[in-house]
């Protein structure tokens, strides 16, 4: 089964890298094509057009959402039916490409890529969320075996819904990060400190959820049921964002305190301190 990937970004440039060094057979496209000779020259990849590579057996794109279809239209006249395309959207479903005379599906890697080279390193144990035809199913299987990745089946439409959980966690966590980041370098922390604090703390926590499990992970005011620390949080707060964002975080971490036995008295304070 020979790959052909579209798309040398980090996702498929970290594919291009773990399976050919597998001494799986891929072939790397690219619209940038010094993108694709640069994955080439750090793995076993070959980098060829991309109207080579819409004949490979298995194509994967994995280029942005926004791309997915105009490239699927590029290659509408290249593929037939014995061959199967999926692409790695976590949003979109297969159904986006669902025009292809082909077998279709959707692969997405529940991963945060920073860059190819790290990304292939860390693929052992990464859960691989798949939907598509039968066909596509066993090529996406085979796929993940072979970075040594855990699948997993879901319904296409719920595809949204798995890509905002991703979301939320992935990309809010930084958001989160650079605010308290903000915080600390305001009252005097130097970046690289600020940055070494609030990874200890993301670390832990990180450790606390995989060792105990959300709830049981959770620790603060808020579970404390400490009323007057979460006043003088907000009264200490001056950007009206950032007080939205606290309040809102405020409710749905007290949804995790009731559950852990928070008294019905403190969690009412809470409310009414939150609720201005």
């Amino acid at each position: 089964m020979e790959i052909g990937i579209i798309g040398a970004g980090r996702v498929g440039g970290a594919l291009a890298i773990a399976l050919s060094e597998k001494n799986f057979p891929v072939c790397l496209a690219s619209r940038h094509k010094e993108s694709a000779d640069f994955i080439a020259s750090v793995s076993k990849a070959r980098s060829i057009s991309i109207e080579d590579a819409a004949q490979c057996e298995v194509v994967l794109l994995t280029v942005t959402d926004s791309a997915i279809k105009i490239v699927a239209k590029q290659i509408a006249d290249f593929v037939s039916k014995e061959q199967v395309v999926i692409h790695t959207s976590g949003a979109l479903s297969s159904k986006e490409i669902s025009f292809l005379n082909a077998r279709v599906g959707s692969l997405h890697p529940l991963k945060s890529f920073a860059n190819p080279e790290d990304a292939a390193k860390s693929l052992k144990g990464t859960i691989f969320t798949f939907e598509g035809s039968k066909k596509a199913e066993e090529a996406a299987k085979k796929i993940v075996s072979i970075v040594n990745g855990r699948f997993i089946k879901i319904n296409p439409n719920d595809k949204v819904l798995y890509h905002l959980a991703a979301v939320l966690t992935a990309n809010y966590t930084v958001t989160l990060f650079s605010l308290s980041q903000e915080i600390l370098t305001s009252i005097g922390f130097s970046d690289e400190d600020a940055k070494e604090s609030l990874l200890t703390l993301v670390k832990g926590v990180a450790r606390n959820i995989e060792k105990n499990g959300v709830d049981n992970a959770l620790t603060g005011p808020i579970l404390r049921g400490d009323v007057e620390t979460i006043r003088m949080h907000l009264n200490a707060i001056k950007d009206k964002t950032l007080k939205d964002i606290y309040i809102f975080l405020a409710f749905a971490t007290l949804k995790i305190a009731e559950r852990r036995g928070l008294n019905k008295e403190k969690i009412k304070a809470i409310r009414k301190v939150l609720n201005g």
